[in-house]
C-alpha cells in the first residue's frame, strides 16, 4: 500500500474527523454543563450551513464573514433557547429536556424545508486550487476548513483551561450545587454554554458548506455521526468529543476508500468493541 495513499487517506478523515469533533463538542458541552440531550444539534449544524450559503451564495458576503456571522447568531439564538425554552420547562426528568429538544428540531426542520427547498445548493469555495505535498493532494478549500476548526477547538481548549468562566463552566459541570456556594453564577453559565455549544456547531455546518451540498436534510446523518462520536468519546467530555470526532473522521475515511459501501456499518462495530472494552467510552464522562 502506498505510503501517498495513506497520508491522502490520513487528511481527508482528518477534515471530516474535525467537523465531527465540532459538532460532538457542541453536544457534550450542554449536557456536561446542563445535562441536556439536545437532540436539535443536527438542525443546528444545518441552519449553520445554510445561513451561511444564504449570506454567501445569496447576498455576496464574504464566506469567512458569512461564517463568522452565522456562527454568532447561531450562538445568540442558543442563549435565548436556555432562557426562554429550556428555564422554563423546570422538569427533573431528562427526558422531558430530551424530547424537547427532538421536538425543536423537528419544528426548525419543517420550516428549512418549506422556506429552502429539498433542492440541495452548492456554494463555490472560497479559494481555489490544490497542494501537492510529495504527491498528496490537499484541496486549499479543505485546508481551510481544517485552519479554522482547529483554531476553533484550541480557543475552546485555551478558554475552559486558561479563563475564569471557562473554568466555572467545567465546575458546574463537575457539581452545580459546590459551584453555586463558591458563587458561580448556574444563569450565566449555563447561557454561555448554550451559546458556545450552538456557535460551534453551527461553524461546523458553515465550515462543511463549500465542500458538500447544503440541503434540509443535513440534520440526520449528522446527529446519529455525533452521537456516536460523544458516545465513543466519552459523553460530557470535551476531550473525549475532539478525539472521538477525530477517530470516526479516519475509521470513515479509510473506510470508505477501502471497503466502500459497508462503511457504515464497520463504524457501528469499532464502536462497539472500544465501548465493550471501555464502557464509559474512551475519555469517560466528565
Amino acid at each position: 500500500m502506498s505510503s501517498i495513499i495513506i497520508f491522502q487517506v490520513i487528511l481527508n478523515g482528518l477534515a471530516m474527523g474535525l467537523i465531527y469533533s465540532l459538532t460532538a463538542a457542541g453536544f457534550s458541552l450542554i449536557y456536561g454543563q446542563a445535562g441536556i440531550l439536545f437532540f436539535a444539534l443536527g438542525e443546528v449544524y444545518m441552519l449553520g450551513a445554510i445561513v451561511t450559503y444564504v449570506l454567501n451564495a445569496g447576498i455576496g458576503v464574504p464566506y469567512i464573514i458569512a461564517v463568522a456571522i452565522s456562527t454568532g447568531g447561531l450562538g445568540i439564538f442558543g442563549v435565548l433557547l436556555e432562557r426562554y425554552f429550556f428555564h422554563f420547562l423546570e422538569s427533573e426528568n431528562a427526558l422531558t429536556y430530551a424530547f424537547a429538544s427532538l421536538a425543536l428540531g423537528m419544528l426548525i426542520a419543517g420550516i428549512v424545508l418549506e422556506l429552502f427547498g429539498e433542492q440541495g445548493k452548492a456554494i463555490e469555495a472560497p479559494v481555489s486550487g490544490v497542494l501537492n505535498i510529495y504527491g498528496v493532494i490537499l484541496t486549499k478549500d479543505k485546508l481551510l476548513v481544517i485552519i479554522i476548526a482547529l483554531l476553533i477547538i484550541s480557543f475552546l481548549h485555551l478558554f475552559f483551561k486558561f479563563t475564569k468562566i471557562g473554568r466555572a463552566i467545567r465546575a458546574v459541570s463537575q457539581d452545580e450545587d459546590a459551584a453555586e456556594l463558591v458563587g458561580v453564577s448556574l444563569a450565566s453559565t449555563k447561557a454561555l454554554t448554550f451559546f458556545l455549544a450552538l456557535s460551534t456547531a453551527g461553524a461546523a455546518g458553515g465550515l462543511i458548506a463549500p465542500l458538500f451540498y447544503v440541503d434540509a436534510f443535513m440534520a440526520g446523518p449528522t446527529l446519529m455521526t455525533t452521537l456516536i462520536v460523544v458516545v465513543l468519546g466519552g459523553l460530557g467530555s470535551f476531550v473525549g468529543a475532539i478525539s472521538g470526532g477525530l477517530f470516526i473522521g479516519l475509521v470513515q475515511s479509510f473506510g470508505y476508500t477501502f471497503v466502500g459501501g459497508i462503511m457504515s456499518l464497520i463504524t457501528f462495530i469499532v464502536t462497539i468493541i472500544v465501548l465493550l472494552v471501555k464502557p464509559e467510552g474512551l475519555f469517560g464522562h466528565e
